[in-house]
């Protein structure tokens, strides 16, 4: 299933598939940075006790993404809208709110997606919505459009971080995983209650389980109605000039970084993954199939040790490994398959 994930994103969300495989396998090898826990080696660390326990994700994802971006405008100039559209308060927001309901089977579509990820154990809504988006960019008629305000860019993401929650709720009070940091905090809280999660949770404690059933789907509407009302004021910081808005991220930036653990070397991943990022954008590589492979690198690592003991190499060698093997092909072969047909049908009608 992860590699899977990987191999979507890589090929499906525009640009090189070439390059987006090869920054899928990237962020793999640069989540196994540190100690493997297995085999007790100590990989990439260079003698340096930081690097131990790994790169820390919040310092990876500022750098692959915020420094690039503001780097980018600062350059250009100008704001992140480079076109001023005057905004009319709520009743540009509830048009937008219509827009949800004229792409419903893409809501539909994503929300199945987020679902499924968030049963995978620890795989979290940040796949899920890259997943969602890249699936959204390749069945679009104008995928040329994402990333320059086409509205299925924002609403195929959005839907499935919303609907991998449930996903993850099940997967915590099921089998004791959980899919995200919330997840762990309610984990941690079902633990300190004296209740082990499990098959009971879904049998004995069933009352407990639609309560936080119930309470995901509540939270979601009450942000649902404070994002609306907000909308308006938030979009405004679309149009504050890069000279003002560039120091202003960049400082928070390093100064998130540096609160996530009190140290130091966490601002100098950002400034190393900041020039990572400015060069892949640079290149035309995939940043978010890097961050996904980072993510799901120690999942991927886990569960592949799990299945060579229990199952031996041919661990493979079974239904929905193959159903997932052929997707994976299938992602692969698409676009090839595709522009062959395309050149194929344009030389017919010459």
């Amino acid at each position: 299933i992860i590699l899977t994930g990987i191999v979507f994103i890589g090929t499906l969300a525009g640009g090189s598939m070439i390059k987006g495989l090869i920054s899928g396998g990237l962020g793999l090898m640069i989540a196994f940075i540190g100690f493997q826990p297995t085999t007790a080696a100590a990989r990439y660390t260079f003698g340096s006790l930081y690097l131990y326990d790994g790169l820390p994700l919040i310092p990876v994802l500022l750098g692959l993404f915020s420094i690039p971006e503001m780097v980018a405008l600062a350059t250009t100039g100008g704001a992140v809208a480079k076109t001023y559209t005057a905004i009319r308060g709520l009743a540009d927001v509830w048009r937008g709110v219509i827009e949800v309901f004229h792409h419903w089977w893409l809501v539909v579509r994503s929300e199945l997606i987020g679902f499924l990820v968030g049963i995978a154990p620890a795989a979290g809504p940040t796949p899920a919505a890259f997943i969602a988006y890249a699936h959204a960019k390749q069945t679009s008629k104008q995928p040329e459009t994402f990333g320059k305000g086409n509205i299925e860019g924002v609403i195929a993401p959005e839907s499935a971080n919303n609907a991998c929650e449930a996903g993850d709720l099940l997967t915590t009070l099921a089998l004791g995983i959980p899919g995200s940091p919330a997840m762990a905090l309610i984990l941690a809280a079902i633990t300190m209650l004296g209740l082990a999660p499990g098959p009971e949770m879904l049998t004995r404690h069933l009352h407990l389980s639609l309560t936080l059933m119930w309470t995901i789907g509540i939270s979601a509407v009450i942000g649902a109605i404070f994002c609306i009302l907000m909308a308006p004021t938030l979009a405004k910081v679309a149009f504050v000039p890069g000279r003002i808005l560039v120091p202003i991220v960049l400082s928070l930036a390093l100064a998130g970084a540096y609160a996530y653990h009190h140290d130091f070397k966490d601002t100098i991943v950002v400034v190393v993954f900041g020039a990572v990022g400015f060069l892949m954008r640079r290149f035309g590589f995939n940043r978010p199939a890097l961050l996904l492979g980072f993510v799901l690198g120690p999942i991927f690592e886990k569960f592949l040790f799990i299945a060579l003991k229990v199952s031996g190499p041919f661990f493979f060698n079974r239904p929905i490994s193959w159903g997932l093997i052929v997707l994976i092909i299938a992602a692969v072969a698409y676009q090839p398959v595709r522009n062959a047909i395309k050149r194929r049908r344009q030389v017919g009608q010459a």
